[in-house]
């Protein structure tokens, strides 16, 4: 199906939902005449029903307290179901057949929307969301169909940038002081890892390897791993403590660069393959000195490549203080 099918679809979606009641506050009778009119109609609405966000693409008028929250990427998922809101719409990481990330709880009552990558416009539209909120980064190309749709807001992607978004999505769902709340509490998590392992933060270094199909990614702090890890004070070693990338890709004739006193994988099993055959049967794996030490260990890949969210950041906490204490 077309783009201009598929905008059309979900037009007249949201217009024959609206027909038989199933709307929300918004007038949604202009769903087909883009963003200006959508906000021309918000401003018609009593004050204080709405509220102005600015985000990644500018600033959206939404609902103060939006019922209908669709999310288009899995740290959003994350982040409101910690913030108490469950969405009606959500998308799968890699297929829809996979459903939601295992880590996360409540999702059951979630309709799938397609995938992170590929969302369904016409599902979305048939939700008759409130607000819709998604990744720059990811949905850029779509941000003009989906404003067409429903108040739409954006956040970036990066290393530190989680925490940002976290404070984003409570904002547009109305749940600034659970947000508040959460980011305390993250705070005092991380005083705790540093009280219970002292100096070995800072004299640990700490190697983030995604295995993929013909290659090893190292998680720089761009990144949402190598993020995480600058926010818990993990040290790295040498060669990984850089922000000029997202990550660097390494093959087997560099297998010396993947060292650390501690190594930890987060590959999906689909991938496994080439690290596996290439990299553990050469004898410079052996070399290395978590390989030596028995110190490598394997982490779920949903919660740490693709988390990107308050709760997948806590269970993160939950493995360095394991991996470390071995």
């Amino acid at each position: 199906m077309t783009r201009l099918r598929s905008l059309w679809f979900a037009a007249l979606l949201v217009g024959m939902l609206l027909a038989v009641g199933c709307g929300n506050s918004l007038n949604h009778s202009n769903v087909g005449e883009g963003e200006n009119d959508r906000n021309a109609d918000v401003e018609n609405m009593t004050e204080g029903q709405t509220q102005t966000i600015k985000h990644a693409m500018g600033e959206t008028k939404v609902p103060l307290h939006p019922v209908r929250v669709v999310v288009l990427d899995s740290g959003a998922l994350d982040n409101v179901l910690a913030l108490g809101v469950t969405p009606v719409g959500a998308p799968s990481i890699i297929a829809v057949e996979n459903g939601f990330s295992s880590y996360l709880k409540g999702t059951e009552s979630i309709k799938n929307i397609g995938t992170v990558e590929q969302p369904n416009l016409e599902t979305i539209a048939s939700l008759a969301p409130d607000v819709i909120i998604g990744l720059k980064d990811t949905h850029e190309a779509i941000y003009d169909q989906l404003t067409q749709i429903a108040p739409t807001v954006f956040t970036e992607v990066g290393g530190g940038q989680w925490e940002e978004n976290l404070v984003v999505h409570a904002n547009v769902t109305g749940k600034e002081d659970e947000a508040k709340k959460l980011l305390e509490e993250l705070d005092k998590r991380i005083t705790e890892l540093h009280n219970t392992f002292g100096d070995m933060l800072e004299t640990t270094e700490v190697s983030l390897l995604r295995p993929r199909k013909d290659r090893v990614s190292v998680y720089l702090k761009p990144g949402f791993t190598g993020g995480v890890a600058a926010k818990l004070g993990i040290k790295r070693p040498a060669l990984q403590d850089r922000d000029d990338d997202f990550n660097f890709n390494v093959t087997e004739e560099q297998i010396a660069d993947l060292d650390g006193d501690v190594i930890i994988l987060f590959g999906r099993e689909t991938e496994q393959d080439y690290f596996e055959h290439k990299i553990k049967t050469s004898p410079l794996w052996q070399t290395l000195k978590a390989v030596k030490n028995n110190r490598v260990y394997s982490a779920n890949w949903e919660v740490w490549l693709s988390g990107h969210g308050i709760q997948a950041v806590n269970l993160m906490i939950d493995d360095y203080a394991k991996f470390l204490a071995q």
